[in-house]
């Protein structure tokens, strides 16, 4: 189809914003005109429509501008809806030029073509995913029972077999040998959560992500994944469990050696950190997530009653809450992946780039948490000075070696390209960043608010602070309590102390998205013929 010529009126719009004779309003206002035209008539769109959006977003006139962001974003937005449903050889620039003023960008423009560029995803259906059904019935069944799927047929369990129990997991162990797993669901809603997680387990083992992804094998009987055990379970177990209701597992190797624990090899934590990030890039690529790799959150206290359920969410740039604690026990291992129940199909075109960012956030922290477990002891109590300074235990040439390694490994499991150049992003002066805040622990303190305060029963604000170390318990509701229960990243109820990592996390998203949509558009699109 041959182009049609853009209206003068147009044509003078454009001219105005390239020269610069439009303020902010009008620059806003003359956006907007071009993109409701170039909608309603994409085969008008030149070369001088591209510069006169690039030029809102190049020039520094707006740059201080209260309302900054939301002219950037307009203007991104726009290129991008142009770049994404229109091929021809003046819109197939589009994207890349996008990407290449996103790399040397900062602040509010930076953030404005994330999100934009973050729009590239698509929302299709998820291909080939598993079923679920919608009730499921747990097959009653005694211990015994299910222990002898931990060998093969004919085979009996060893006879020191031992019961230990893990959490909310019991485990038997034949010596150091883990013969099998019973995990048992903690709610009435945990139920479908865990019986999700075997069924993952058997989708992912029929749809290989690699040879370096290892996957527990869930046992399956009568075609059913979900029990109940009827008889007495093992002395020892925690309160916190729903009943005997519960999935069974044989993990595969490695799956509970964490890789922040004290004493990891280095490769092994490479080999952790990178075979993780492969098989997410993977899963990615068919838009399919693991939504909590770690327990992020802005503010734990107020799960119950913020709409975020107090989650973590790094495009709004907040604090961080309790980082240390979220690292502890991360859901990726020496095997690889770890607690299917948290994976999760794409429900909207914008999870691609907040996984993606979430995923090196979370690499992130589990990677600053492996040198602070060198020595938990060093750790602070209070905000007072001098604040506890761990940044000795900080090892910068392997800290850049994780996040780089990772950052390879996932852009090559998303796009399936060999070839990814770190330079750009700076991971050294981030690093150096990191190490500064991330060991040093500035941020102690929470406040519980009096709301947060009203919302528990006696019993719950009497357990709620005994476990954070308050030994004599205030009157409930009548101002705010201040606890202790940092290391956080930020002060309560302010920004994130690490705003070059937010900024990272927007760059290396949206140049993830980026990259899968041209590899994607490339492999599959028949351009029209340019004229």
């Amino acid at each position: 189809m041959s182009h049609t010529p853009p209206t003068s009126a147009r044509i003078r719009e454009e001219h105005l914003l390239i020269n610069h004779c439009r303020d902010f309003s009008a620059a806003y206002m003359g956006v907007k005109y071009i993109g409701r035209h170039t909608a309603d008539d994409p085969f008008s769109i030149t070369r001088q429509t591209l510069d006169a959006l690039f030029s809102v977003l190049d020039t520094a006139r707006f740059k201080k501008a209260k309302q900054a962001f939301f002219l950037y974003h307009e203007a991104a937005c726009t290129l991008v809806d142009m770049g994404r449903t229109m091929e021809n050889k003046t819109t197939r620039t589009i994207v890349p030029e996008l990407v290449t003023l996103l790399m040397k960008s900062s602040g509010n423009r930076l953030r404005a073509l994330g999100q934009a560029l973050g729009r590239l995803a698509d929302n299709h259906p998820v291909p080939d995913m598993p079923s679920f059904p919608n009730n499921s019935i747990p097959l009653n069944i005694d211990l015994a029972g299910l222990a002898e799927k931990f060998t093969p047929p004919g085979k009996v369990l060893p006879v020191d077999t031992q019961w230990t129990w893990k959490g909310r997991s019991l485990i038997a162990r034949a010596g150091t040998n883990i013969l099998g797993v019973i995990k048992f669901a903690t709610t009435q809603d945990n139920i479908d959560e865990i019986h999700r997680e075997a069924v993952w387990m058997d989708w992912v083992a029929k749809n290989p992500l690699g040879s370096e992804t290892l996957v527990p094998k869930p046992v399956c009987i009568r075609n059913r994944y979900l029990f109940n055990i009827t008889d007495e379970l093992p002395e020892g177990g925690p309160g916190a469990i729903y009943g005997s209701v519960c999935i069974v597992f044989i993990p595969c190797p490695g799956y509970y050696d964490y890789p922040n624990s004290n004493g990891a090899a280095r490769e092994q934590m490479k080999a952790s950190f990178f075979k993780s990030a492969l098989t997410l890039g993977r899963l990615s690529s068919r838009g399919i997530f693991h939504t909590a790799l770690i327990p992020l959150f802005h503010n734990r206290v107020q799960q119950n009653r913020r709409n975020d359920n107090g989650r973590y969410l790094w495009e709004h740039a907040g604090r961080l809450d309790q980082w240390l604690d979220s690292s502890r026990f991360p859901n990726f291992a020496a095997s690889g992946l770890r607690d299917f129940e948290h994976i999760a199909c794409r429900k909207k075109p914008l999870d691609l780039e907040h996984y993606t960012g979430e995923y090196l956030l979370s690499f992130i922290l589990v990677a600053g948490s492996c040198f602070r477990n060198k020595a938990p002891h060093r750790r602070g109590t209070d905000n007072t000075r001098p604040h506890v300074d761990t940044r000795d235990l900080f090892c910068p040439d392997l800290f850049e070696s994780l996040l780089t390694g990772v950052c390879e490994h996932y852009f090559k499991g998303l796009t399936g390209s060999e070839t990814f150049d770190p330079a750009p992003f700076n991971i050294p002066g981030l690093i150096e960043k990191l190490i500064k805040r991330m060991g040093l622990d500035e941020h102690m303190q929470e406040a519980l608010r009096v709301q947060d305060q009203l919302a528990m029963d006696d019993d719950q604000f009497e357990k709620f602070l005994a476990d954070r170390g308050v030994s004599v318990i205030p009157p409930k509701g009548k101002e705010e309590i201040i606890l202790f229960t940092g290391p956080h990243l930020g002060e309560f109820n302010q920004p994130i102390s690490i705003p070059e990592l937010i900024e990272f996390l927007f760059k290396f998203s949206a140049f993830c998205v980026a990259s899968f949509y041209m590899k994607n558009i490339t492999a599959h699109a028949t351009y029209p013929q340019d004229e």
